[in-house]
């Protein structure tokens, strides 16, 4: 194998693979490699951890083709100090040893056998393909990834819940304690249709993989156990998770007997000072609503209190709830909207959290009960 790269492309597909290999030290010791497959002047960088994997490919010269494996933490540290020259990969067939050239710097990686890379599932082919926007999709996993259950129970709610049909996506996760829902309206102009359930860690790597990408497209191809996200520079494949997601709409409350309107700005502000205070085992934050005003207070025992007041607009009957606050941080914090508005059925009902300017997202957070 040689092959010439351009130094910022080569950083810029390590940096999109390097986070899915194994982290573990109990694994085997290849899946904390990249393969390297370099044929036809194109270098396809791979990288899976078993659950997933992601292929990322670039335009290279090709003097020689072939592919081995390669130390992924090791080879994203030595490309991110190589100086802006083209990087030359030279590869010994008989030791696995790789000498990387660029300018005056010169490097010996000892690499593992791409015989002993684990074979990735192919890129879905056969199944439903539908095309849809990306900057669309990747708002609709932020707006709900982060209510997922925690992706090591394994169960059908450490994923997102995913419906698209006609011009409609839907997306929503919970974790049992809050709900995040979202509509929005895309271009499916085959008409397609599907419904799965994506697993959280996907989705993060999915966003993670965008940030360093400019594209406008994504592709989802589903078949009944798998799902590839497609764009014109990568693609993960990753299995989906089986099982009948909850019925989640029938927790949305159809309207609220009190409702609230705050500047998202000074929620946060007032929420990140009150919980200096907070107990660190609870993370309870009590809100009071009363003339307009919105009290946030929270107390440790042996340690003490804290209280912030901010302007809002409220004119019901006065209204005390407790919350862990982070929920409400993470809620608020994805809303793109001056105000949030806030819906309530009493202290122990679930409060409904949603931006001013838009009806087709919400959070839905379980209150806790005040002492």
């Amino acid at each position: 194998m040689l092959f010439t790269i351009d130094k910022d492309s080569l950083l810029n597909k390590l940096k999109i693979v390097e986070k899915v290999t194994a982290q573990r030290g109990n694994v085997q010791p290849v899946l904390a490699n990249v393969l390297f497959e370099a044929e036809n002047n194109v270098l396809n960088l791979s990288a899976t951890d078993l659950e997933i994997s992601i292929k990322a490919k670039t335009t290279v010269a090709v003097k020689k083709e072939g592919k081995i494996t390669l130390p992924a933490k090791k080879l994203l540290e030595i490309a991110a100090k190589l100086p802006d020259k083209p990087v030359e990969f030279s590869l010994n067939e008989d030791t696995n040893v790789v000498n990387i050239t660029c300018g005056n710097s010169k490097f010996e990686i000892i690499g593992i056998s791409a015989m002993e890379f684990p074979r990735l599932e192919d890129e879905l082919i056969d199944g439903t393909e539908i095309e849809i926007e990306l900057e669309t999709f990747l708002k609709s996993i932020k707006n709900t990834v982060y209510a997922a259950a925690n992706y090591e129970n394994r169960n059908v709610i450490s994923g997102v819940f995913c419906l698209i049909k006609g011009n409609k996506l839907e997306m929503a996760a919970t974790d049992g304690n809050r709900l995040t829902r979202i509509i929005e309206n895309i271009k499916n102009k085959d008409d397609k249709s599907t419904k799965i359930v994506i697993p959280s860690k996907t989705l993060n790597e999915f966003v993670r993989v965008c940030s360093f990408i400019s594209e406008e497209k994504v592709i989802l191809i589903v078949d009944r156990s798998r799902l590839t996200l497609k764009t014109m520079s990568f693609a993960i494949n990753s299995r989906l998770i089986e099982g009948e997601y909850p019925p989640y709409e029938q927790l949305i409350p159809k309207s609220t007997a009190n409702n609230s309107v705050i500047s998202r700005d000074d929620l946060i502000s007032a929420l990140d000072r009150v919980s200096t205070m907070v107990n660190d085992r609870t993370s309870i934050v009590k809100f009071t609503f009363n003339n307009n005003k919105l009290v946030l207070k929270a107390e440790t025992p042996n340690s003490g209190t804290s209280e912030d007041i901010i302007d809002c607009i409220y004119s019901g009957d006065e209204l005390a709830i407790a919350f862990n606050y982070k929920y409400v941080l993470d809620s608020v914090k994805t809303m793109d909207s001056k105000n949030v508005q806030v819906g309530l059925n009493g202290s122990l009902s679930a409060t409904v959290f949603k931006p001013e300017s838009e009806e087709d997202y919400i959070c839905l957070i379980m209150p806790i009960q005040i002492r």
